[in-house]
């Protein structure tokens, strides 16, 4: 079993284009590829994400049950799951990754060519010397420690004892905003052309890791509960009560009407 804890949680994660060809050849740099879209069963990953960052460290380790979500820009019920079925073979500028489906949501539509998608890889293995991490750690951003930089742990540890028992996506959404808080903004993409084909954003989506943090903020809260919410403490009563107040014994513990 390979090691993992409530901080690498998240193996690596970004945008991609969808290219078509083989998965068995390498895909350019900020493309992936796929045997079959509607359901695939190998996919091959460009170690370079599609805004320039190097993600071979995290794809290079991936390792069978981790997970895979390709999640659509535009719509949050437009995603499909992946479990690894065995290890990445590292090729250096690109990963190759066998893969079954295990998930998909109620909009999914198989993208077709020059298509960005959000790949988001999690690792769900825990050593066996130690207990398996927190559940919230498996949707929360990057933390620090160990990674610099990252939402310091003990603010993404007291967002989820006040939510995450509540409404698990409702905590995710509020750690995803905190650590986007953190990061310098981004210019916002309107569009994007690769020469053959365009595609636009309707409103214009920041783009680096800054909108990286917003669209998961988003796609968590697309899956809140609409009641979601963080539980309320009754503070003491501005004003002190008054005589004859019928109310005043449900909020003034120190007032009792007397017969």
């Amino acid at each position: 079993m390979p090691a993992a804890s409530p901080r690498d949680a998240i193996r690596a994660q970004g945008y991609w284009d969808t290219q078509s060809g083989a998965p068995t050849a390498a895909p350019g740099a900020g493309k992936y590829r796929a045997d079959n879209w509607a359901a695939p069963t190998l996919v091959a990953i460009a170690a370079q994400d599609a805004d320039g960052y190097d993600r071979h460290a995290g794809l290079a380790g991936i390792v069978l049950n981790d997970v895979i979500t390709e999640q659509a820009t535009n719509n949050s019920q437009n995603y499909q799951r992946w479990t690894a079925t065995g290890p990445a073979v590292d090729n250096v500028t690109w990963v190759s990754i066998p893969v079954a489906v295990s998930e998909q949501g109620a909009a999914f539509a198989p993208p077709g060519s020059n298509q960005r998608r959000l790949l988001d890889v999690l690792s769900m293995a825990a050593p066996p010397d130690q207990p398996a991490p927190p559940g919230w750690t498996l949707w929360a951003p990057p933390l620090d420690p160990p990674t610099a930089g990252g939402l310091p742990e003990s603010v993404a540890q007291a967002i989820a004892d006040a939510a995450w028992s509540t409404d698990p996506h409702l905590c995710a959404a509020l750690q995803w905003e905190a650590y986007a808080g953190m990061l310098p903004p981004q210019p916002a993409v309107a569009s994007v052309s690769t020469g053959a084909q365009s595609v636009s954003y309707s409103p214009p989506m920041p783009g680096g890791d800054f909108g990286l943090a917003m669209s998961r903020a988003a796609y968590h809260r697309s899956l809140a509960s609409s009641l979601g919410t963080i539980e309320l403490t009754v503070a003491e009563p501005a004003l002190a009560s008054v005589p004859d107040n019928p109310w005043a014994p449900a909020y003034d513990p120190n007032y009792w009407p007397v017969a």
